[in-house]
């Protein structure tokens, strides 16, 4: 078991699973390591992974206090795990939803270390890019009790045993972890960065409609889009295997390029 101290006092959980060149998972508002689990499995013979469970959820510290919540401090807390790990060298950074913000804002401050970005699940980079009643009740008003909680992640694409792990969870994170995202507005340097992203996106997110989300390829130079037909908001659970090797043929390309 492992745990990263952060400058603000808190312990975020980690895991290192495999050998080989690393990639790192980044979980966005469903923010447990969890939900990469089909993808350890499948690729740990082949690459080292890191995964963790963000501030909030899990098995990291659960502050209530909404100023421990921000994008700059999930960045913070990555490279805690990172450096935890003693990792130097540059990785593939693999996102889900939410934490794709938290992924552009690590690139931006430590480009030397991301080699390539997945972004998947209705990756979001900004709080301006959120339609609707921005605010930070929008997604938590929805998860107020336990069984809230796993229903409103089970109708997104969440297999069950998963779901159920938000209905553990302090509903204040929700608010704080969607307060973390409004407030995040990338700088000119942060929508320039170098390194090649693929874009994830299902056809049937019931989050993240398909115009939001290719503003990222319109954003990012070197960015490109995959559509899945059918698939929700969790690719990486529904369907791992398209997921896995989308995630090893991107690797495979960024290394030989």
């Amino acid at each position: 078991m492992n745990w990263a101290k952060t400058n603000d006092g808190l312990e975020i959980y980690y895991e290192i699973e495999g050998n080989g060149p690393t990639i790192v998972f980044q979980s966005g508002y469903m923010g447990i390591h969890d939900i990469w689990n089909h993808q350890i499995k499948a690729i740990k013979n082949s690459y080292r992974c890191i995964t963790h469970d963000n501030r909030g959820y899990g098995l990291s510290s659960k502050p209530v206090d909404s100023s421990f919540y921000t994008t700059e401090k999930n960045v913070a807390d990555l490279k805690a795990v990172l450096d935890a790990a003693e990792v130097t060298d540059s990785f593939l950074l693999v996102t889900h939803s939410l934490g794709s913000a938290a992924a552009i804002a690590f690139a931006d401050k430590y480009p030397h270390l991301v080699k390539g970005i997945i972004m998947m699940g209705g990756p979001t980079i900004s709080g301006g890019a959120i339609e609707g009643e921005s605010h930070e009740e929008m997604w938590a008003a929805h998860q107020t009790t336990p069984s809230d909680a796993a229903n409103f992640y089970k109708k997104l694409g969440c297999s069950e045993e998963i779901a159920l792990e938000a209905g553990k969870w302090q509903p204040t994170v929700f608010k704080n972890q969607t307060r973390a995202i409004l407030h995040y507005q990338p700088d000119s340097n942060a929508l320039n960065l170098p390194m090649p992203m693929l874009v994830v996106h299902g056809t049937h997110d019931v989050v993240s409609p398909k115009e939001v989300v290719y503003t990222i390829v319109d954003t990012f130079t070197h960015a490109r889009w995959v559509e899945l037909d059918g698939l929700n908001h969790f690719p990486q659970i529904e369907a791992p295997e398209t997921i896995n090797k989308l995630v090893h043929d991107f690797y495979t390309e960024i290394s030989d390029n």
